[in-house]
């Protein structure tokens, strides 16, 4: 998966109580060489450049397909996941999600269902879509994604993990400013991911791009991200139309 051509790109900075975190996280959107939506992003953190890079192929909203790659002071693990759609139909929520990845025993597969489920590959640039898709769902629902909670235990790293995400509108007085401080076109949505993630405030702008994200830590520290050096080619109605 490689992009030939770049139609948009910014970063995000994130932040903790106020102080700018050392987080290399870019990303760029465009096509690939059959006209395919690429979407590429890297986190790094640390001078020796350790951390994750995703590609992913979007369609309708959805994630098709992904590749990981994932390299620290250990190793590098890869993995590939994708939905199994029907032949010549357009991937919908709903397909299987078909995974690969290298475990401490050499490759591993699996197949998981994929009703009521979305495919998550965790970078922030996903969750805008993420998000616009959650709003659907009352209840919220599945995500499918790579695991990455403790990268110590190598036999799970990169391996399917599955998790409960829900969003729902914001509201009050608190909701309308925090939206207009970061632009016009932006709603805000309580998000409830994982324990580390609960309650936390995410901002979308009309193109369905993350444009701010709060959460408090469990220590009761503010993390903040937001986007910053956004160039958006005016051929782009949206991140994954």
């Amino acid at each position: 998966m490689k992009l030939s051509e770049t139609l948009a790109q910014g970063r995000y900075q994130y932040s903790c109580d106020g102080r700018e975190m050392p987080v290399q996280d870019s990303w760029q959107l465009g096509h690939d060489r059959l006209g395919r939506r690429l979407l590429v992003s890297r986190r790094l953190v640390g001078d020796e450049g350790f951390g994750i890079e995703v590609r992913a192929l979007l369609s309708a909203g959805l994630v098709s397909e992904c590749r990981i790659h994932w390299r620290d002071q250990v190793d590098e693990v890869r993995a590939h996941y994708r939905l199994l759609s029907a032949e010549k139909a357009a991937p919908e929520m709903g397909d299987p999600i078909e995974a690969h990845w290298t475990g401490p025993n050499g490759p591993q597969q699996g197949q998981l269902e994929g009703r009521g489920r979305l495919l998550f590959p965790l970078m922030r640039i996903f969750m805008g879509p993420l998000l616009l898709k959650l709003r659907q769902f009352r209840e919220g629902c599945e995500v499918v994604m790579p695991d990455i909670v403790d990268p110590s235990q190598r036999g799970k790293l990169l391996a399917p993990r599955v998790s409960h995400r829900s969003a729902r509108p914001m509201a009050g007085d608190a909701a309308t400013q925090g939206a207009q401080e970061l632009g016009p076109e932006v709603s805000g949505y309580v998000y409830h991911g994982d324990e580390a993630e609960r309650d936390a405030h995410c901002y979308v702008d009309g193109r369905g791009l993350l444009v701010g994200y709060d959460w408090p830590s469990s220590t009761g520290r503010l993390w903040q991200v937001r986007l910053r050096d956004l160039e958006w080619s005016p051929q782009l109605a949206g991140i994954a139309a």
